[in-house]
């Protein structure tokens, strides 16, 4: 392929199925004509095994000299699912593979061969799991958790049916893990970040989010951001790119969501599923013009920077909270990694209870100066195993309505007060009056709770967030409790402020460049604060401009920004 086919600062590759592709030259000519006439198509994922399709070497040596002949670079596929005739008698998710089973494990092994023999590279989708419960399987299981068994499996599965297998044909071959969306779940099938990334040569990233309220995944749109930035600080330089589709995207919009998010996380290749579903689709002339736009923006970004999330192996307990949390607005960073060193503010959710040693780890970050913000759901799960280090906050188990909330004190009484248009349920938890001080409550009738509290510890800062019933309702939350929210997680990792409703990401880089996208199904304003002696640039391949409204006492300058649905705007932030 010439470069000036390409795009700049990614790639783009359409993935496709092994039933995909079964049509003579002359109908993958003018298939390919049409891909080529809306998108700049770097590559193409062949696969060869899926359920009960399998094709053999030479149909895949005829496909490879295809694309390749035409300058795109190929790379092999497989889907680890099996039909019903493997395992007779007892049901499997979506054909999930049994592997205690001799006749499955060797046809999938037969199928990683196959691929090995014709590719450099071979992509496994994220089918690469085991939900199966037959009887071999229980006694495999012995006394160990499913989690604890399925985890194992599949790190042996990854070893001694893919990795052995695959090098004894081709010592050269590239062997990728693609990781599905649905992260808080790997453990219950068996995906297993802690072992496989060693034996594989790189990882991918599932970003798909498509659309939530009808999809039974229920996974909140700003994944498709903040899980790419989790896989790059877990398998940094090996992270292959992000990897989405269009199915269950009411809008044609969330589809190219899926495409900006996975740029503004720094992919280095945009893997479209797949072949069959993107052929004459609607889809592709729209998203050939945003990746035009994406690309040039893509030169302007540089390094993303956040409040850290710790979100570490194996880890659930407030699932994807973090991508609520994300689209208030709040810029977030996530690692499997407790940070060794103050990097800014690092927010823990009930998740982190996962790692033994989190208390202590936590103790040596408050007293090198750091700021915490945990959530009532991690205060729940370490209540009776060091959570009284930090704060005098207890769970009551009750619940409250509310719809009035006030924000900071000078002395007795609050300074701002704002309500919510809707009603908001939020958990009770009690404290000691001094001992843990406010900074945002929720009022109803003479009574307030908790919303954000802090207490101080060594030289550090610790808040305690409290989290509705519904993680959703924080969208709810009116600006001037939005905007208190957005200082702590901020701290000083930003000389610009954004002030406005949820409903919307922030996306913000080492060199002073910023991204918002607007979230809600309808247009939203915010106003962007930056410091005196600085100007707002817009960026590469965004629209609208800012507008200049205001100068504070404080010499700050205040823009306003409009968007519409799902429209997004970049900047950066330039002396004057």
């Amino acid at each position: 392929m010439n470069t000036q086919d390409a795009y700049n600062h990614f790639k783009t590759a359409i993935y496709c199925t092994a039933g995909c592709l079964d049509s003579d030259e002359k109908q993958l000519a003018r298939e390919l004509d049409f891909f080529q006439k809306h998108i700049r198509l770097s590559k193409m994922y062949i696969e060869n095994h899926r359920g009960d399709i399998s094709l053999d070497r030479d149909r895949l040596l005829e496909l490879k000299h295809f694309y390749e002949s035409r300058g795109i670079e190929t790379a092999g596929g497989i889907t680890p699912t099996l039909g019903d005739a493997y395992r007779p008698g007892y049901n499997r998710l979506f054909g999930g593979i049994c592997y205690t089973d001799r006749p499955s494990r060797a046809k999938f092994q037969k199928a990683v061969e196959t691929a090995a023999s014709v590719f450099d590279e071979i992509i496994f989708d994220d089918f690469f799991f085991t939900n199966c419960g037959c009887d071999d399987c229980l006694s495999a299981k012995g006394e160990r958790t499913w989690e604890q068994f399925r985890l194992e499996l599949m790190t042996e599965v990854s070893e001694n049916l893919i990795r052995k297998p695959a090098k004894a044909i081709n010592p050269d071959v590239k062997l990728v893990i693609k990781y599905p969306n649905w992260n808080e779940a790997y453990q219950a099938s068996g995906y297993n970040t802690e072992s496989q990334p060693s034996l594989f040569d790189g990882v991918y990233t599932g970003t798909e989010t498509r659309d939530p309220a009808i999809s039974q995944q229920h996974i909140p749109r700003y994944a498709s951001y903040s899980l790419l930035r989790w896989m790059e600080r877990l398998a940094t330089g090996r992270n292959g790119g992000g990897w989405f589709d269009n199915l269950d995207c009411t809008y044609i919009d969330y589809y190219l969501e899926q495409a900006n998010l996975t740029v503004f996380g720094k992919a280095k290749e945009l893997t479209l599923f797949c072949y069959s579903l993107l052929k004459d689709s609607v889809y592709l002339p729209p998203l050939g013009f945003q990746l035009e736009k994406l690309d040039a923006l893509a030169g302007g970004l540089a390094s993303p920077v956040g409040a850290l999330v710790y979100e570490p192996h194996h880890a659930k307990g407030e699932d994807h909270l973090y991508d609520y949390a994300g689209m208030l607005g709040i810029p977030l960073e996530l690692t499997p990694h407790f940070p060794l060193k103050q990097e800014g503010p690092l927010f823990i959710t009930a998740n982190a209870a996962r790692d033994e040693r989190v208390i202590q780890k936590m103790k040596a970050y408050l007293r090198e100066g750091g700021e915490i913000i945990m959530t009532s759901g991690f205060i729940a799960q370490m209540t009776g195993k060091g959570i009284e280090e930090f704060t005098t906050l207890r769970g009551t188990g009750k619940t409250m309505a509310v719809n009035r909330f006030a924000v900071e004190t000078s002395s007795c009484t609050f300074d701002q007060f704002a309500s919510s248009e809707e009603p908001i349920c939020y958990p009770i938890f009690d404290y000691s009056t001094n001992g843990t001080w406010q900074s945002i409550v929720a009022m109803n009738g003479q009574n307030n709770i908790p919303i954000l509290m802090y207490d101080n510890y060594s030289k550090g800062k610790i808040y305690s967030l409290i989290v509705p019933d519904n993680y959703a309702d924080l969208w709810k939350l009116p600006a001037p409790v939005l905007n208190r929210l957005r200082s702590v997680f901020a701290g000083n990792l930003l000389r610009y402020r954004i002030e406005g409703p949820a409903s919307v990401g922030l996306f913000t880089y080492d060199n002073e460049a910023f991204i918002l996208e607007n979230f809600a199904q309808v247009p939203q304003t915010w106003s962007i604060a930056i410091p005196s002696g600085t100007a707002l640039q817009t960026a590469a391949g965004s629209s609208p401009a800012a507008v200049k409204t205001a100068v504070l006492e404080t010499g700050d300058i205040i823009y306003t920004i409009r968007l519409a649905p799902s429209a997004w705007a970049a900047y950066r932030l330039e002396a004057d």
